[in-house]
C-alpha cells in the first residue's frame, strides 16, 4: 500500500466532499495597474492577460504560492506564482485557507482546464466569467492527502522539466554545430563566381491574396492554402489550422504562382527567411501572397543548394538589409532578385547538398524527438494527475 492509499484509508475511506469553489475558497479579482508604473527591474511580476508577466512592479497585492486564473486574453489559463506578485484586473486569484493547499488547487484546476476553456466567450477579447469559476465543483480531501498528491505531482513535473531542459540544451548545441558546419561548407574562396539571383532562376513569383479574388474556407473548399505558418523545417506542413480554398481559387492561384517540383518557397513577408522545397507535384495546394516561389535553372543552380544558402548568416544578413515596410516587414521581389550569391559548379553544389542533407537529418531527428518526448511526458502527467485527483464522492 502506498503512502497516499494509506492516508485515504485512514482519513477519508468513505469518500470526500465535492463543493463549489465559491463555498471553499476566496476568489478575488486583481487590481488594474497603470502601464507607466511598470518596468523591467521591479521586484514583483505583474500578471494581466497571460501567464507571461507584462512587466514588474514595486508593490505586490497577492502573496507567494497563490493560484490564479486568467480571465481575459489567454482566458482559462491557470497560473501559480512562487513569489509575491501583482495581479491586474484580468486575473482571478484564489486565496486558500489553512486547510487547503494552493498547489493542490493548481493541479486540480489544470485537470479542469478543458472545461474552463470551453466556457470562454469567444470575442475580440476572449473572456471567462467569474461565475464559471465560482460554480466549478472540486473535491475537498483532508490536508495530508492534498499534500501527498502535491508531492507526487510536483516531483513528476520537476523530473519532466529537468528532462526537457536537458533535451533542449542538446538540441540547441546540435543546431549551433549544424549552423557552423553549414556556413563553413557554404563559404567560398574568391575564385568562386558571385552572381545575381536573377541570372540563375527562371522566375520569382508570389501567391495570391484572397481579399480581391476569392474567399477562404468556403463549404466547397477542399484544397490547402499555404501561409508562412505551414513552412516548417524546409518543408510544407499541413495542419487543422491550415486554411482551405475551393477549386476555382486553386486555379487562380496556380495561374499566379505556377508551382512545380523543384521550386524553392521563401517567406518574404512577416517572418522572413523560412524556406521549403516542393518535392512532389502540388496538386491540391497553393501559396498566399508573401510566400515567394523561386524557380532555379537546374543546370546552373541546385534547388536544395539554394535553400541551404538562403539560411547562411551572410546571405540572411544581406536579405535583411533589403527589407522594407512599416509594421509588417517584407523584402520586395525585385530586391530579392538582385541578391548576390556564390555559384560553384553544379557538381560541387550537389556534393555540398549531400553532406548537408545527412547532417540536417541528424538534427531533425532530435528536433522531432524532443516535442514527441515532451508530449509523451505531458500525457503521462495528465494521466496520473487525473487518476490521483479522482475521489469517491461522500454520500454518493
Amino acid at each position: 500500500m502506498t503512502k497516499l492509499e494509506q492516508l485515504i484509508e485512514e482519513l477519508c475511506p468513505n469518500g470526500v466532499e465535492y463543493k463549489k469553489l465559491s463555498e471553499l475558497l476566496n476568489i478575488q479579482r486583481g487590481v488594474r495597474v497603470v502601464r507607466n508604473q511598470l518596468n523591467d527591474t521591479g521586484e514583483y511580476p505583474v500578471y494581466q492577460n497571460s501567464l507571461t508577466p507584462m512587466g514588474y512592479h514595486t508593490a505586490s497585492n497577492f502573496p507567494a504560492n497563490t493560484t490564479f486564473i486568467i480571465g481575459a486574453g489567454a482566458a482559462g489559463e491557470i497560473g501559480y506564482s512562487y513569489v509575491d506578485f501583482w495581479a491586474a484586473d484580468d486575473c482571478f486569484c484564489i486565496v486558500c485557507p489553512d486547510e487547503y493547499n494552493s498547489r493542490f488547487l493548481f493541479h486540480y484546476l489544470l485537470s479542469q482546464q478543458e472545461f474552463l476553456l470551453s466556457k470562454v466567450r469567444k470575442a475580440s477579447i476572449p473572456r471567462l466569467s467569474r461565475t464559471v469559476i465560482e460554480s466549478l465543483k472540486m473535491p475537498f480531501p483532508p490536508l495530508p492527502v492534498q499534500n501527498e498528491i502535491v508531492r507526487i505531482l510536483d516531483n513528476f513535473t520537476e523530473l519532466t522539466a529537468e528532462l526537457t531542459a536537458g533535451l533542449t540544451a542538446e538540441l540547441t548545441a546540435r543546431k549551433k554545430q549544424y549552423e557552423y558546419y553549414r556556413d563553413s561548407l557554404l563559404t567560398f574562396a574568391d575564385d568562386v563566381p558571385r552572381v545575381e539571383l536573377s541570372t540563375v532562376i527562371k522566375s520569382l513569383n508570389t501567391g495570391l491574396n484572397p481579399r480581391q479574388f476569392f474567399k477562404l474556407n468556403t463549404d466547397d473548399a477542399t484544397n490547402w492554402y499555404v501561409t508562412i505558418r505551414e513552412i516548417q523545417n524546409n518543408t510544407v506542413v499541413f495542419s487543422e489550422k491550415t486554411d482551405r480554398i475551393n477549386n476555382e481559387a486553386l486555379r487562380l492561384c496556380n495561374n499566379r504562382s505556377n508551382l512545380e517540383v523543384g521550386d524553392v518557397l521563401f517567406s518574404g513577408t512577416g517572418t522572413i527567411g523560412e524556406t521549403a522545397i516542393i518535392d512532389e507535384p502540388p496538386l491540391n495546394w497553393n501559396i498566399k501572397e508573401g510566400v515567394y516561389t523561386i524557380k532555379p535553372i537546374q543546370e546552373k543552380l541546385n534547388s536544395r543548394f539554394l535553400m541551404y544558402l538562403l539560411h547562411t548568416t551572410p546571405i540572411r544578413t544581406a536579405i535583411m538589409k533589403k527589407v522594407a515596410g512599416g509594421t509588417v516587414k517584407s523584402i520586395p521581389m525585385g530586391e530579392m532578385k538582385k541578391l548576390t550569391i556564390p555559384l560553384p559548379t553544379i557538381e560541387e553544389q550537389k556534393t555540398i547538398v549531400a553532406l548537408l542533407d545527412r547532417f540536417d537529418t541528424l538534427c531533425n531527428d532530435i528536433s522531432t524527438g524532443l516535442p514527441e518526448e515532451i508530449e509523451g511526458r505531458r500525457k503521462q502527467y495528465e494521466y496520473y494527475r487525473d487518476k490521483l485527483l479522482t475521489f469517491k464522492e461522500l454520500g454518493v
